[in-house]
C-alpha cells in the first residue's frame, strides 16, 4: 500500500506547474474562476499544479477591494485541469467570457483563455519558488515538496487528487508541455 502511495506521489509530483498571482490562484483552486488569461498559448491538456507567486497583484487586489495579506503566496495551493486554450482577439469575447475570468480590467489586446476545470485545493500552502511559463519541480525542492505532500496534514488531499486523476493517470508522464 505504501509503494502504491509513493507512485502516486511521485507521478502527482510529476506534473507541470503554473505560477498564478494572487488573488487569481486562490480564485483557480476555489473554482471561482475558470478561465485564466494568459500571454501565450499552449498544447498542454491536463493535470497541473496550481503554484502562487510570491507577490500578488496589487492593481488587482486594489481593484478588487481585498487585502493582500489575507493570501498565501510563494508556494503550491492545489491543482487543477486544462482543458482548453483559446485567443481571446476582441472586446466581445473579453466580455462574453468575463464572468469565468474575472478580470476587473479592460481588454487589453489579444491574449488565450486557458479553461480550467476539476479545481482541488491544498488545506496550506506548501512553500517552494515559482518559474515563468509551464515548469516542473526538480533537484531538492522536489524532494522538499515530496515531504511535505506525503506527509499527515495533506492526506485528505491525496485522497481527493487520488479520486480525480485515477482515470488519468497513465497519460500523465506522457503529455508533453511548453509554450
Amino acid at each position: 500500500m505504501k509503494e502504491m502511495a509513493m507512485d502516486f506521489a511521485s507521478k502527482l509530483l510529476s506534473l507541470p506547474i503554473l505560477s498564478v498571482r494572487q488573488p487569481w490562484a486562490s480564485y483557480v483552486v476555489s473554482g471561482l474562476k475558470s478561465i485564466e488569461l494568459r500571454s501565450w498559448s499552449t498544447e498542454y491538456r491536463g493535470w497541473l499544479w496550481i503554484h502562487t507567486g510570491k507577490k500578488p497583484d496589487s492593481l488587482a487586489m486594489q481593484m478588487l477591494n481585498l487585502n493582500s495579506e489575507e493570501f498565501d503566496c510563494g508556494g503550491l495551493i492545489g491543482l487543477a485541469k486544462i482543458e482548453e486554450c483559446y485567443l481571446i482577439d476582441s472586446e466581445i469575447k473579453w466580455r462574453l467570457h468575463r464572468s469565468q475570468h474575472l478580470s476587473p480590467g479592460r481588454f487589453q489586446g489579444e491574449c488565450y483563455g486557458w479553461r480550467i476545470t476539476d479545481a482541488l485545493s491544498l488545506s496550506d500552502i506548501i512553500q517552494c519558488p515559482g518559474e515563468l511559463g509551464l515548469f516542473r519541480l526538480s533537484g531538492s525542492i522536489y524532494k522538499q515538496v515530496r515531504q511535505e505532500i506525503e506527509g499527515d496534514k495533506h492526506n485528505e488531499f491525496i485522497e481527493c487528487a487520488r479520486e480525480l486523476l485515477i482515470p488519468s493517470l497513465g497519460n500523465i508522464l506522457t503529455v508533453p508541455f511548453g509554450q
